[in-house]
């Protein structure tokens, strides 16, 4: 019975998400499969962004209520500093966010679509901030619902940070900080809000 029961959620989720059969299994497994995908830019750039997933005990709408709520991002979401809702509608938040990027903070402003019946958001940047200190964004959750009380959460991101760092380099960095975030997240959704980043 297990057995179908994991063929018909690959056959469901396979289209969509983005993920092979196998970065499927692992997610279900309680692994943080990631890597990086081909992905072209608006402006017609080939290269590359960075794709995982991670499975959350708890029901979609809860990861849902978590992942649209912004005020606290702060709190668990590794590497942000600080974050600012600048006008908010059901299906749209403006938010302009701080982050610690090793080297620097970096300051941008971007739209977050909310779409709560496809229970996705998809984000990009507010190319008419004027304090903008990376060139492009472009990512999306996916949330999917795999067992009573149980989510898959998907994450694609993208990012140009406009400095002479190869694609690669970027890449590659990507890449390696989706496990933490997504694993931030979990924690936060699982303790019922009362995870906190150190």
């Amino acid at each position: 019975m297990a057995l179908l029961l994991t063929a018909s959620l690959l056959a469901l989720l396979l289209p969509g998400s983005g993920l092979t059969e196998a970065e499927i299994d692992q997610a279900l497994a309680g692994k943080v499969p990631a890597r990086s995908e081909p992905f072209t830019t608006p402006e017609g750039l080939a290269t590359g962004r960075g794709i995982g997933a991670i499975a959350i005990e708890r029901p979609i709408g809860e990861v849902w209520d978590t992942l649209a709520r912004f005020d606290d991002r702060a709190e668990y979401v590794p590497r942000l500093l600080s974050v600012t809702v600048l006008d908010r509608t059901p299906s749209r938040i403006h938010v302009r966010q701080e982050i610690d990027a090793s080297v620097r903070k970096v300051k941008y402003t971007a739209f977050y679509d909310l779409d709560a019946e496809r229970r996705t958001i998809h984000w990009t940047l507010d190319k008419s901030a004027p304090d903008n200190g990376i060139k492009g964004v472009d990512g999306t959750y996916a949330l999917y619902e795999v067992g009573p009380g149980r989510t898959l959460l998907v994450y694609r991101t993208w990012l140009d940070s406009g400095l002479k760092v190869p694609q690669f380099i970027q890449r590659y960095v990507a890449v390696h900080s989706i496990p933490n975030l997504l694993r931030a997240i979990k924690q936060r959704v699982e303790s019922g809000g009362a995870w906190k980043k150190k």
